[in-house]
């Protein structure tokens, strides 16, 4: 059986042009990476060194009216990255870390070809469930908004080459928890992540390490 492809893949195929934010990207709205309200925020977010939730993923697609629906198991750790465990339809693990992708399956781990397109998106995954503002801003122009404990943010690439092939990205949260990420390449294709409240904890276990990382 196919396996769950990465996600990040299924963006970065020739497809029309990215919608826009709601967020305008404009001064009044961008987000300095040193801003003392978000690295506040980040700092809330960084301090959790091992994050577990479930959550659902939504791919939309142009040839189809309704979204493929995934649903699965979200680690980020403060020293090994982020790992999707997907469990429905099919169990794969994407592991994304300073390393770059790796694919876990039942056959074993694969790690597919990484240009650079998919290779900011990767970084930008990792940096976004870290809230490394810094990082981001290596490779985005950063905007947002916030009210009381609810925030949002868009990164927008600064290469142009970038932003016509990986589009913009949207995170929303509350507080010190990512709740939703979108990567919209166009009306008819995206990619929707919903996070449910997340579990913390001072370490993951060495099973868990061994089997959700590397």
């Amino acid at each position: 059986m196919r396996g769950v492809l990465p996600l990040f893949l299924l963006l970065l195929a020739p497809v029309l042009r990215a919608a826009e934010t709601d967020i305008p990207a404009d001064a009044a709205h961008r987000v300095s990476a040193d801003d003392p309200a978000w690295r506040e925020l980040a700092g809330g977010l960084r301090a959790q060194a091992a994050v577990t939730a479930t959550f659902t993923e939504n791919r939309w697609f142009p040839f189809r009216k309704v979204p493929t629906v995934l649903k699965g198991e979200v680690r980020v750790s403060a020293g090994h990255g982020l790992s999707l465990h997907y469990r429905d339809p099919q169990e794969q693990t994407v592991i994304i870390d300073d390393q770059g992708m790796l694919v876990r399956g039942p056959k074993g781990d694969n790690a597919p070809p990484a240009g650079a397109e998919a290779a900011a998106a990767n970084s930008a995954l990792l940096h976004v469930l870290r809230f490394d503002l810094r990082g981001l801003a290596e490779t985005f122009d950063l905007y947002g908004t916030r009210t009381d404990t609810a925030w949002r943010l868009a990164l927008v690439p600064k290469d142009d080459a970038l932003r016509r092939t990986l589009g913009r990205i949207a995170i929303e949260g509350a507080g010190p928890a990512v709740r939703r990420i979108e990567l919209r390449r166009s009306a008819v294709q995206r990619v929707e992540i919903l996070i449910d409240p997340p579990q913390t904890s001072a370490v993951f276990s060495p099973e868990d390490l061994k089997r959700f990382f590397r």
